[in-house]
């Protein structure tokens, strides 16, 4: 008991001690807070349904959110950063069914994606204007719902979480104080597998938001 008080107390005090040399260097490092909405478009292929390749396939994109976290230390002038990223939105698919190069029917689908992403970016810190470019990847969440199928058993939703991938490039636009507005365009990939059904998909995003630098 007396060794365990001793423990606590001496933990306590080399937090208290660390502490002010934490918070000097969260001073060196910009740290910014950003939401966004953005328009999707993606690509109309890559789908396969029981291992054969689909064709006049369509895939519509609805309207997204985004939330992103930039970290940009001093060490490197404001030039390298890191940014950690999250952003989904509604898709829904259609696609004809064919046997033996006949049309049998149609399939449907509702189709939400979430991606998680580590981006790295490369900016110009300039005062009011900061271009930048930036890779990033993680995962990637494609979410089938209100499935119609046919020659395939559908549920009420299925998952598939897959390695993603994107290159983006834009600008921010300091306009007051701790305040800036940017835009963002963006291109995202990720594989999706769910029971024979798989879809490359592959999309373009068009972004506009707003951030508070810390």
């Amino acid at each position: 008991m007396y060794f365990s008080i001793k423990f606590v107390l001496l933990l306590t005090w080399i937090v208290a001690i660390s502490l002010p040399c934490r918070l000097e260097a969260l001073d060196d490092i910009e740290i910014y807070l950003a939401g966004y909405g953005m328009a999707t478009q993606p690509l109309n292929q890559g789908l396969s349904f029981k291992g054969n390749g689909t064709k006049d396939e369509k895939i519509h994109g609805d309207p997204g959110l985004g939330l992103k976290i930039g970290l940009f230390p001093s060490l490197f002038s404001g030039y390298l950063g890191l940014e950690l990223e999250s952003f989904g939105q509604n898709n829904s698919l259609n696609f004809p069914i064919e046997e033996n190069g006949a049309a049998t029917g149609k399939g449907k689908s509702g189709l939400i994606t979430y991606s998680s992403m580590v981006n790295l970016l490369l900016r110009y810190p300039g005062r009011y204007m900061r271009p930048y470019v930036g890779i990033g990847g993680g995962l990637s969440n494609g979410i089938l719902h209100h499935s119609d199928i046919p020659g395939r058993k559908d549920h009420y939703i299925e998952t598939s979480s897959a390695p993603g991938y994107q290159f983006f490039g834009g600008i921010q636009l300091v306009v007051a104080a701790n305040w800036f507005v940017f835009g963002e365009y963006k291109y995202s990939a990720a594989n999706y597998h769910w029971n024979e059904l798989s879809l490359n998909f592959r999309s373009e995003y068009f972004l506009g938001g707003i951030g508070y630098i810390f």
